[in-house]
């Protein structure tokens, strides 16, 4: 395994303003190449905001995933992003991993949907599992990182690094101190319990007045726990280079992978 110099972009997102986001998409790309990024992160719907009840928003031909590869391939930089699709009349919440030539190296469409996301749209049923320069990798979005299952499944695959794009807010119920405790708490856990790498990329800002992102981007690892976190919901950008000999260090500690791989369950 590789240790990967990643870009992790908490962005404001203009809901709805497509050539709005593209521009800071680009210039977050620009400034993630200057400081020599192999991988740049974004949020979960970064390019179009929430699309619920707005069709011209989705992406019904492969227009989103055509222009992220090609982003991808004239900055010579991975890219993983997510945005809406549609296939055969049913919509999808999508997460794409594309490398530095363009190529589409994972996609995966959200599992575990947030319950109002339930109400248009359809749940995915594969897990993604792949290949990367910088060694095997996993795909997961926002509210899949509830579900301990769906993270085991992928270490047992070989899933070293797992990117979760998401739009994490306190959704006017709770406090973003009590959701910020409970994003901590998930990346930290998921990370121990796997021996893997999470990369969460989290929104930043306010949704609807009553409805504020919550921030807390941050690459947590087994041993060290979070080793850098936009503790705030502000918008930036961080880099951070994955020591991945830590990870392959806590392998031979704590041998919960070892475990995994044995169990038949």
């Amino acid at each position: 395994m590789i240790s990967p110099k990643i870009s992790l972009v908490q962005m404001e997102i203009n809901h709805g303003n497509i050539e709005a986001n593209l521009t800071k998409i680009k210039s977050f790309i620009k400034t993630a190449k200057k400081k020599g990024t192999d991988i740049i992160v974004f949020p979960e719907d970064s390019l179009t905001g929430i699309v619920r009840g707005k069709p011209e928003l989705v992406d019904h031909n492969g227009k989103y995933r055509s222009l992220f590869s090609i982003l991808a391939k004239e900055n010579k930089i991975d890219i993983v992003c997510s945005f809406i699709e549609s296939e055969k009349g049913k919509w999808y919440n999508a997460c794409c991993y594309f490398d530095q030539k363009g190529n589409l190296l994972g996609h995966y469409r959200k599992i575990n949907l947030w319950h109002s996301e339930r109400e248009y749209l359809a749940p995915g049923k594969e897990l993604a599992v792949f290949n990367t320069r910088f060694g095997k990798v996993g795909l997961a979005i926002c509210w899949d990182l509830s579900n301990p299952l769906l993270f085991r499944k992928m270490a047992k695959l070989g899933a070293k690094i797992i990117y979760v794009p998401s739009f994490w807010s306190d959704a006017g119920i709770s406090s973003n101190k009590t959701e910020s405790k409970n994003i901590d708490n998930l990346c930290h856990v998921r990370a121990f319990e796997n021996e893997c790498a999470i990369v969460y990329v989290n929104a930043a800002g306010t949704y609807l007045p009553n409805d504020h992102l919550t921030g807390h981007t941050q690459i947590t690892i087994p041993i060290k726990g979070a080793i850098k976190k936009l503790a705030h919901n502000k918008e930036g950008m961080m880099l951070c280079v994955l020591p991945a000999a830590i990870i392959e260090r806590a392998a031979k500690v704590y041998k919960i992978r070892r475990d995994i791989l044995a169990d038949e369950t």
